[in-house]
């Protein structure tokens, strides 16, 4: 039976499955696993994700018809429990009615709750979604790959490996999360003159994130924290109006004119040069409900991303490596920093780097955000080798150019030089270029994770292309041929 191609968010990949089956009830679900036991079989979400994590010839799932939520008490804490289906965004609105909130939100809220989580999809200052799971209920096999079964997972490593699966474990049906009263955060948009003041400032504003502004090098910080008031303040709606005129869209339709339409580089350079800065206005303080204030209509427009994630020792060092290999992508007349070469003689890329120079201009402002260390075995912010309780920050590298084939290669260039210098991961579900090797050597819980998927789905079912290279789930090498690359 012929089925339509299913195409993402990013439009970077597109793929035909033998089949897509939208099942109503656990019974179905689990009907559906055994006629599939012996197959492969993948799960879709909102789409959202940049990376082949979806891409299989099998089998695609669709859990839009698990859209419930229950809300309940338990030793004094409230808790949500979410059908894998529901998009944040109505999980938000469901909240409210209530008075209360999820415990972190990412920058975008049309993520599937079973897809932000099984990434490790985060926002700033607090942990990864994934982190929050106290309960995940999810469709698997028994270990003898004969009979599909129901599983609710609740503690030790594998809750840890169900946190953030990547799809592997199985078909999440429903995860079970803390939710508390809803908040308000106060917001000052302010430009900054280093790193070193950035991290200082992050005591008084613990949610806040900064941007690195390209081709200006300037640095602005959206100094974020909880506020003692419960309504709106300061002109907050007067602010979400100026922000999404501006930033949302005003600026992004910006972007699209000068470098995706007319393809104007030096238009580009004077936008973020001379233009954005008038677009700031640092003395406004706005407190608005929390949902409003942490998150970005940042789906209006298609794009592709890649971020990667260093620790905070690592974050000064790589922000100005990114900025020189920008730099130097964007203008090859560009010299190095004598330490910025030393690093990747060092690594021996020092001439690979010649390849990018003059061949790319960057047109959007590089996001940085804080994640706390978890205790998932897979999330990009989860512990190190060395078991480091160090805060991770993402640094994401976004463009809505195409073709991307220059954007890949700088890209590349960066994940690939930055793992080896500062042990940096890339995320799961964006863009994601770091090789198996590299995955290895950065994953410390890895081979947990691998123990476990081969114990929960011990004929392979739930794995694909993707993860089966990437988390050397096989027992032989496994060749990786995607269609990201190609739309």
């Amino acid at each position: 039976m012929s089925t339509a191609a299913i195409s993402n968010f990013g439009e970077n990949l597109s793929f035909r499955p033998a089949e897509i089956v939208a099942p109503l009830t656990e019974e179905e679900l689990l009907r559906l696993l055994k006629q599939h036991r012996l197959g492969r079989v993948r799960v879709m979400g909102s789409k959202h994700s940049w990376s082949p994590l979806i891409e299989t010839a099998g089998v695609v799932i669709d859990m839009r018809n698990f859209r419930h939520v229950r809300i309940y008490e338990e030793q004094g804490q409230t808790f949500a429990t979410v059908g894998a289906g529901l998009q944040i965004k109505h999980l938000i609105t469901e909240l409210n009615q209530r008075g209360l909130a999820p415990p972190a939100l990412g920058l975008i809220t049309e993520q599937t709750i079973s897809g932000a989580t099984a990434t490790g999809t985060h926002g700033s200052g607090r942990y990864c979604l994934s982190h929050y799971l106290k309960a995940v209920r999810i469709a698997c096999f028994d270990e003898s790959g004969e009979n599909a079964i129901i599983r609710d997972i609740r503690e030790g490593d594998e809750l840890r490996a169900a946190q953030c699966s990547l799809g592997c474990l199985g078909v999440v049906v429903e995860v079970t999360i803390p939710v508390i009263p809803q908040y308000f955060v106060q917001e000052q948009l302010v430009p900054v003159g280093s790193i070193d003041h950035v991290l200082e400032m992050q005591e008084s504003t613990p949610l806040q994130q900064f941007f690195l502004i390209p081709h200006s090098w300037s640095l602005y910080v959206q100094r974020r924290k909880i506020s003692e008031h419960t309504q709106r303040q300061n002109g907050a709606a007067v602010y979400r109006a100026y922000w999404f005129l501006t930033m949302d869209l005003g600026m992004h339709l910006v972007i699209l004119l000068t470098a995706v339409w007319l393809k104007m580089r030096w238009a580009v350079k004077f936008f973020f040069q001379w233009i954005v800065p008038w677009t700031i206005i640092p003395p406004w303080k706005p407190v608005d409900r929390s949902d409003l204030q942490l998150t970005m209509e940042h789906e209006l427009f298609r794009h592709l991303e890649e971020e990667i994630f260093v620790q905070r020792r690592h974050l000064k060092n790589a922000c100005l490596f990114v900025r020189e290999i920008l730099s130097l992508a964007d203008d090859s007349s560009v010299t190095l920093s004598d330490s910025v070469r030393d690093q990747l003689r060092q690594i021996g890329m020092l001439d690979e780097v010649t390849s990018i120079a003059g061949t790319w201009v960057h047109h959007y402002p590089i996001c940085v955000r804080r994640i706390l260390v978890d205790d998932t075995l897979l999330s990009m912010s989860s512990v190190d080798a060395s078991g480091s309780r160090e805060d991770w920050y993402s640094i994401s590298l976004i463009t809505y150019l195409k073709p991307r084939d220059q954007f890949f290669v700088v890209a590349e260039f960066l994940a690939k030089a930055m793992s080896t210098l500062f042990d940096a991961r890339t995320h799961w579900g964006k863009w994601c270029p770091t090789s198996p090797e590299t995955i290895d050597r950065l994953y410390p819980l890895l081979p947990m994770f691998r123990k476990i998927c081969r114990r929960m789905d011990p004929n392979g079912v739930f794995r694909n292309a993707m993860v089966e290279a990437k988390l050397r789930l096989s027992d032989g090498p496994v060749e990786f041929e995607s269609s990201e690359k190609r739309l």
